[in-house]
């Protein structure tokens, strides 16, 4: 008889929580429904398109995004040279090429102050922080920095800026280091190589360092080093997708043949670049509105 009851009771409290929480389902409040993540390759906005020609020596091509170490391929038509990324991400962006005698590199050298300058708002952008630099960059800039420069003694033996650009009150030099001659501990015919952006402003009057960035650095046999095909192009680095961007950022390159001895190394092998870039942090990714 006790069985009885027990086994009723518990009918009776399913029951009850039963009607309970249907009546709970019924006036609670509807969750609202998950945000679907913009498609941003329908934005105009966030797309690089172009041409590289001759499409032949065009091996291998990515957007290189540095801040994040973001590289995305790009699809070259190898018959017309046509090519075109859509839905990038908010970013500086820079080509990374594979040619037959070695590396072509895209290279951003607009004088920010920030390599993340360009993911501020639009709103939130101020003289020294995310607005574009603006001025001319005079002769006597060019030359005023230059002295800094060269006058300087420095630990290798031969330095050169193999670009240099800027505005009225802000410039970055892109330098080659190389000590190729008898240092403390070199094996062999060792040199060392650094490449390297120099980053100065220009306050009351007088140009000043104001920051570096170490982009490459090799200890390596000059045997090999010699081989290296390698040139810097800041005509095919320095693309921003920002926010507020409402049309395609066009680009049109002739691959040269050789790579230019002003820019870079002029040999004919592709350089294990990877192993000369030093590590740095870098933001997180997330996800954009």
């Amino acid at each position: 008889m006790r069985s009885c009851l027990t086994i009723g009771a518990l009918v009776v409290a399913v029951v009850i929580a039963a009607g309970a929480a249907t009546a709970w389902a019924a006036t609670a409040p509807e969750s609202p429904p998950a945000k679907a993540k913009p498609d941003l390759t329908k934005n105009p906005g966030r797309t690089i398109r172009g041409k590289l020609t001759p499409p032949e020596r065009v091996k291998e091509a990515v957007l290189w995004e540095r801040s994040m170490d973001l590289k995305i391929p790009v699809k070259v038509d190898p018959a017309t040279g046509e090519f075109e990324v859509k839905g990038l991400r908010m970013g500086t962006y820079d080509f990374l090429i594979r040619t037959p005698w070695g590396r072509l590199e895209g290279l951003d050298m607009a004088p920010k102050v920030s390599p993340y300058d360009i993911l501020i708002p639009a709103q939130y952008r101020t003289p020294d922080l995310g607005l574009e630099p603006e001025g001319t960059f005079t002769d006597d800039d060019k030359a005023a920095i230059r002295r800094i420069i060269y006058e300087v003694k420095r630990y290798e033996n031969k330095i050169r800026d193999m670009c240099l650009s800027g505005s009225a009150d802000k410039a970055v030099a892109l330098m080659e280091l190389l000590m190729d001659e008898g240092f403390v501990g070199r094996k062999g015919d060792e040199v060392t190589w650094r490449v390297e952006q120099w980053y100065y402003e220009k306050k009351y009057d007088a140009w000043t360092t104001f920051r570096t960035r170490v982009l490459y650095r090799f200890r390596i046999s000059k045997a090999v080093f010699d081989t290296w095909g390698w040139q810097f192009e800041p005509a095919l680095g320095g693309f921003d997708i920002t926010a507020d961007r409402k049309e395609p950022i066009t680009v049109q390159f002739a691959i040269p043949e050789k790579p230019v001895a002003a820019k870079g190394l002029t040999g004919s092998q592709y350089p294990p670049a990877e192993k000369g870039m030093p590590k740095e942090p870098h933001p997180p990714e997330t996800d954009e509105k």
